[in-house]
């Protein structure tokens, strides 16, 4: 029996989940959970920094039972601001690593990406590659792409770096980064993946799941990951969470939404789906990211790492890195 078709009818019939996906992609993922215990997921949607905004405007007065988000950094935030409870899901905690939830308890990743180098293929040597620290050394000037620094994706690294290297060494290296680059920081990961592809620069740092489509579509794309720091800590990782909020009543329905989104059946689909890891070990990998080859993650605490991302984004400003 799958654990959707065990989990018993239950109280409410609505879970509400602020999410920074719209209900339309959410849909089909939630409509399982629904056929099987009545339970129907409306899902609110806007950016991530409104619905932290949101939910702490609200207070006791959100109608939000979950917060769903696309970073840790985000997720963090909601906690750092006590807008989350401890959830209570033990097929959560048997089932997903205890890196990919929060310290606390109070919110975990569904399913995750690694933020790695990108190389173009026809002008760097991958065994010239190695961490991301390295990427600031003076041979690679006006070799590197960098997205912009105001997006959560390189809060989350840089905040690793805080934790693992100190604030001095990382301020270092976003300066060294800055000196590197081979034009203005970007907006998108996408088009830095294709500056890269077309040789404007040669290496930069992008997520994994931005990459994924580009090879199914043109397999001789290009470009290729390359897993850093694969001799000390790890590649960074960050992805996407949820969490109870501090204020939801309906505790039993939301725990049993928790445990249905840590299954491996869903955990296969919506990894797949999003081209993204699943966080339940039991639940097969896409082909693609196969393909991408075997790495070592960053096992520090997905929470600690989001603690750190406001000291890396006043390092960021502070060395002028855009």
């Amino acid at each position: 029996m799958s654990l959707v078709a065990s989990i018993s009818f239950a109280k409410t019939d609505k879970l509400v989940v602020y999410s920074s996906y719209d209900g339309a992609r959410l849909g089909p993922i939630f409509a399982p959970f629904t056929q099987a215990t009545g339970i129907q997921v409306e899902v609110v949607n806007a950016g991530s920094a409104d619905l932290v905004n949101r939910l702490a405007a609200e207070g006791a007065n959100t109608p939000a039972d979950l917060y769903l988000d696309k970073d840790i950094v985000y997720l963090g935030q909601a906690d750092s601001k006590g807008l989350l409870q401890a959830f209570n899901a033990p097929y959560v905690t048997q089932n997903i690593p205890a890196h990919l939830i929060d310290a606390n308890n109070r919110w975990f990743l569904i399913f995750y990406r690694a933020r790695v180098i990108m190389y173009n293929t026809n002008k760097v040597n991958p065994a010239d590659l190695s961490t991301y620290e390295d990427l600031a050394d003076s041979k690679w000037e006006g070799h590197l792409c960098l997205r912009t620094s105001n997006n959560s994706y390189n809060e989350a690294l840089g905040a690793s770096f805080v934790h693992h290297l100190g604030e001095e060494r990382t301020e270092k290296i976003f300066a060294g980064w800055v000196n590197n680059l081979a034009l203005d920081p970007i907006k998108g990961d996408t088009d830095l993946i294709h500056a890269i592809a077309s040789g404007t620069c040669s290496v930069g740092i992008a997520n994994t799941y931005y990459l994924a489509p580009l090879v199914r579509d043109n397999p001789s794309f290009p470009v290729k990951p390359f897993f850093s720091n694969q001799k000390d800590v790890g590649a960074h990782i960050n992805g996407v969470g949820i969490g109870i909020t501090k204020a939801s009543k309906n505790l039993k329905e939301a725990n049993m939404l928790l445990e249905y989104l840590a299954s491996k059946k869903v955990q296969e689909v919506v990894a797949n789906g999003f081209s993204q890891y699943p966080s339940n070990r039991t639940a097969e990998i896409a082909p693609t990211l196969i393909n991408f080859g075997a790495f070592v993650e960053d096992t520090t605490n997905v929470g600690t790492i989001a603690e750190k991302a406001p000291k890396a984004k006043e390092l960021m400003n502070k060395v002028g890195y855009k």
